[in-house]
């Protein structure tokens, strides 16, 4: 008989349980789903609103979108604790001295979630601007909190903690319309200087990208050959292109002369 009423207790402990503990959960699974696809049709809401002006800048596009998704996610875990019984309070309490320890752990983490925060408020590069630092350069085509991502040279993503970025030096070139083009050229000593000068010059001068000549002149000298350097500006879409381009045109005008100058050379 006692153990009978001991399985009776045990029973009727186990429905109160279900009962009362039971539907919670089921709340709570409800609540978490919601919250999931609220925060996600949150953020997709806030990217195209942002998108539709073009005074908002993508970088501010994704801060916004991420914050709103996080901020209703932090919501919904509130509301599944307080659906369990938990006060909030108390444990918001806990939380912030976890956050403290954790904080002290994590101290690098947390200067690239402060620069990331920077980054996004004084926008020192935009999303699809060239960026070259650490020995590294890209596009970036998103800046996150903790992190920055860039497509390099090569096609290959490459990841920059946003401190890299904030505390070291960042190189910008798509900032300008322009870029300076170098081009170096050896040349033998007995090759009349100001021959090769005008010979470049004017080839230079031949190519409408070219839009200035800034500068021309020796770079240095060995004891059987000088370099010859020329700098011009070029519209940066076509200054690789102009580099090219020039090089070969300079090529080929010293081997089409050269012929002539051992010609004249024999005959003398």
């Amino acid at each position: 008989m006692g153990l009978e009423q001991y399985w009776d207790n045990a029973a009727n402990t186990l429905v109160a349980l279900v009962t009362t503990y039971g539907l919670r959960v089921v709340g709570a699974i409800i609540v978490l789903v919601a919250g999931w696809w609220s925060s996600s049709l949150l953020q997709t809401f806030v990217v195209r609103l942002c998108e539709r002006s073009a005074r908002v800048d993508r970088t501010i596009t994704l801060f916004l979108a991420n914050g709103a998704r996080y901020t209703v996610l932090v919501l919904t875990f509130s509301a599944v604790l307080s659906t369990f019984g938990i006060a909030t309070t108390s444990f918001i309490a806990v939380l912030g001295a976890l956050g403290i320890a954790i904080g002290l752990a994590l101290q690098g983490t947390l200067s690239n979630f402060a620069a990331g925060i920077m980054l996004v408020l004084f926008r020192p590069f935009h999303i699809g601007d060239r960026i070259e630092t650490a020995n590294v350069g890209g596009n970036v085509c998103e800046i996150n909190l903790f992190f920055t991502e860039i497509d390099g040279d090569d096609n290959a993503r490459i990841i920059i903690p946003n401190g890299k970025l904030w505390g070291e030096i960042v190189k910008v070139p798509s900032r300008n319309e322009t870029e300076r083009v170098e081009l170096k050229f050896t040349r033998p000593l007995s090759d009349d200087l100001q021959i090769a000068i005008a010979r470049v010059s004017e080839i230079v001068s031949h190519d409408k990208r070219v839009a200035q000549m800034a500068q021309i002149g020796v770079d240095s000298v060995t004891d059987a050959n000088y370099v010859l350097v020329a700098r011009l500006w070029a519209p940066r879409r076509d200054a690789m292109q102009v580099h090219f381009d020039v090089n070969r045109a300079v090529i080929e005008e010293f081997q089409h002369r050269a012929p002539n100058r051992e010609e004249a050379r024999a005959a003398d």
